[in-house]
């Protein structure tokens, strides 16, 4: 290192530095830019960088420095959760945030979380290195600064405080159902089919599971225009605005006051499918593979008066020990063990007499690791996780398709004259931005409605999975009043008038939804 000079020592550790910066920026910012492993790479350019700086580098690092290390912990979470989902969806993140996510473990992100850990670690370095060249003395406080200004939540508030918003009142606009009487109440299977919007439509993102989708549609009626506003975008959320009409919003956040946790009263200031349909006399089961707990959702449906739910605990009064172990990927059993005992719950509502909902919550293709595979879909029979959200999707479209066909031929031999009513929805759109077309005109949410009069037909009207709760109980033959419920409107009504989505820009509808705390403090009222 004597052979060379301090300028040209100090200016070779600068560019190294800044390379391991420019690295450690894409790492945070564009992932998808990078294609090695950034882990690797650091070590090597901070060591080389030390080593050229000499003893400068291992100076008493200044005060300044402490605002990037705590700017960078502030910063970890929503770095993990951008490189995982592709964006930060704000109120998706508050929500887990204060609702919780029982039964799975936070590093089933391990690979991301060690890499944002990387990265951040490396800039704080960097910086402090940086910072022994006297004209980059004050670079500590200029990183901190960029670090909190590019901070998610620090934007996210901004928008919402400082960017116009239309008066509208929410509260005032939601509608408690009035529904017509169905003399003959049909049986209905819901299934939520996890991620699977309309962009697997396409046949160039997988052949075989277009095919099925399309097949699927043409038994029915399906809507090719249902957008996904503010939340509604994760599975819970889905689930909330498809069944009651309204976004799913913490109670408190937005004030800025203490988050109270999801107890075991979800939301029961709204009147959804389930309180609806229980006023019917209907028999009502809901069933998924996680945890019960896990974000509240067994607690949703048992507020609003589904008198049975079946998770993963419940499952293992189900199936013996060596199926469970084969069904279970990390945290979850698979799709196959999930529709396997709503086949057991579906067998067991035929031989009732009394009208019944089976709602099915799927998680295949999630979008981004893990995705799951089924063991019909693995050489060895186990489920397992991949990263080919095409694979996942296949897998769960191949397993939907025959459970469709199950169902059928179950209630056409019971004799039931009820008639069968089967709903496939995309839960919310898929979370594999980096490889699916980012045309919003292509991201909408799939919703197909199989059993009724129509077959083949769509529906183009424009509308969000708001929309979806009062056209399905239209479509259900319990007709609604005036066209509308919550917050949606009937699809099929020509008298509900214009959908929110169809009134209002979907950014311009997110700060609507941001600003109407009232509508939310009533909704989660008697929450506690």
């Amino acid at each position: 290192m004597q052979i060379l000079s301090r300028q040209t020592r100090d200016l070779l550790a600068f560019l190294l530095l800044l390379t391991g910066a420019g690295l450690a920026v894409m790492v945070l910012v564009a992932p998808w830019l990078v294609i090695s492993q950034p882990v690797l790479v650091f070590p090597g350019l901070l060591l080389a960088a030390i080593l050229l700086l000499g003893r400068k580098a291992l100076r008493r690092p200044p005060v300044s420095l402490s605002l990037v290390v705590i700017a960078a912990i502030l910063a970890l979470p929503f770095v993990v959760v951008y490189r995982a989902f592709g964006e930060v969806d704000m109120i998706s993140f508050l929500f887990h945030l204060n609702a919780g996510i029982a039964g799975v473990s936070p590093w089933v992100l391990q690979d991301e979380i060690q890499i944002a850990l990387c990265a951040l670690i490396s800039i704080i370095l960097i910086t402090y290195l940086l910072s022994s060249l006297p004209r980059l003395r004050h670079l500590p406080m200029l990183v901190a600064a960029l670090l909190v200004l590019g901070n998610p939540f620090l934007t996210f508030q901004a928008k919402r405080l400082l960017q116009p918003v239309p008066d509208v009142d929410l509260a005032a606009k939601i509608v408690k159902p009035q529904i017509a009487a169905n003399p003959l109440p049909p049986d209905i299977v819901y299934i939520y089919l996890e991620g699977l919007d309309r962009r697997f439509f396409d046949p160039d993102l997988g052949a075989e599971t277009a095919k099925i989708l399309r097949a699927l549609e043409g038994q029915g009626l399906s809507f090719t225009d249902i957008r996904q506003v503010a939340g509604t975008g994760w599975s819970i959320a889905g689930m909330v605005a498809s069944q009651c009409g309204v976004p799913l919003i913490p109670r408190g956040y937005l004030r800025n006051e203490v988050i109270e946790s999801v107890d075991d009263r979800f939301l029961p200031g709204v009147t959804c499918l389930g309180d609806v349909l229980a006023g019917q006399g209907y028999r009502q089961t809901f069933v998924m593979g996680a945890e019960a707990r896990f974000a509240g959702t067994v607690a949703f449906y048992l507020t609003h008066q589904y008198q049975n739910a079946i998770a993963q605990r419940e499952m293992e009064n189900i199936f013996p020990p060596e199926e469970l172990a084969k069904a279970s990927v990390v945290y979850y059993s698979d799709d196959q063990m999930i529709y396997d005992s709503a086949r057991i719950e579906f067998a067991n509502a035929l031989a009732g007499d009394r009208p019944f909902l089976i709602t099915i919550s799927t998680g295949g293709p999630h979008g981004v690791e893990p995705n799951y595979l089924s063991r019909q879909c693995t050489s060895d029979g186990q489920a397992v996780m991949t990263a080919d959200v095409f694979e996942a999707a296949r897998c769960l479209m191949e397993l939907t398709e025959h459970l469709v066909a199950d169902l059928q031929e179950s209630h056409r031999r019971s004799g039931r004259p009820n008639g069968l009513r089967i709903i496939l929805q995309s839960d919310h759109l898929n979370h594999a931005r980096k490889v699916l077309p980012d045309d919003p005109k292509l991201a909408v949410n799939t919703v197909i409605l199989i059993g009724g009069a129509e077959k083949g037909v769509s529906n183009a009207r424009p509308g969000s999975m708001l929309d979806v709760y009062p056209t399905v109980l239209d479509w259900l033959g319990f007709t609604v009043a005036g066209g509308k419920a919550g917050l949606g409107v009937s699809l099929l009504s020509s008298e509900a008038g214009d959908a929110l989505a169809a009134n209002w820009d979907l950014p311009v509808l997110e700060r609507i939804v941001m600003h109407n705390m009232t509508m939310f403090d009533g909704l989660w009222e008697g929450s506690h």
